[in-house]
């Protein structure tokens, strides 16, 4: 009789490990699938910054083509992408608006958030 209550017992605890296990993946899905928003950026705008201060991937040669490629393909930083470029991006925006020097967009969304047919 002892016997049938612990197979009940470990028959749960599996099924709740795989619910939290089905959980983390769909979870984990759902965040790297969250569409992207349209992004601007003039490459002409920015000829006075030095490219190496965003493009990380001339100094480590991990990657060629557009930013957001990698950043969206790649699951280890896809779900850090929104914070990462409103940091980098933002802050330097608001660091020379602070100095007095040409500053691009600081606040309002819609100023980066439009379609750029040409990246």
């Amino acid at each position: 009789m002892i016997y049938m209550p612990r197979v009940w017992l470990v028959a749960v605890i599996a099924a709740l490990l795989a619910l939290f296990a089905t959980i983390a993946y769909l979870q984990d899905a759902h965040r790297s699938a969250a569409p992207v928003l349209p992004v601007t950026f003039a490459h002409l705008d920015h000829q006075q910054q030095q490219c190496i201060d965003c493009h990380h991937n001339f100094v480590d040669r991990t990657g060629i083509g557009l930013c957001i490629d990698c950043h969206k393909r790649d699951k280890t930083v896809s779900h850090l992408m929104e914070a990462q470029f409103h940091e980098l991006c933002q802050s330097c925006h608001i660091e020379n608006y602070s100095q007095g020097k040409d500053h691009g967009p600081t606040r309002a969304c819609e100023n980066c958030h439009t379609s750029d047919p040409y990246p």
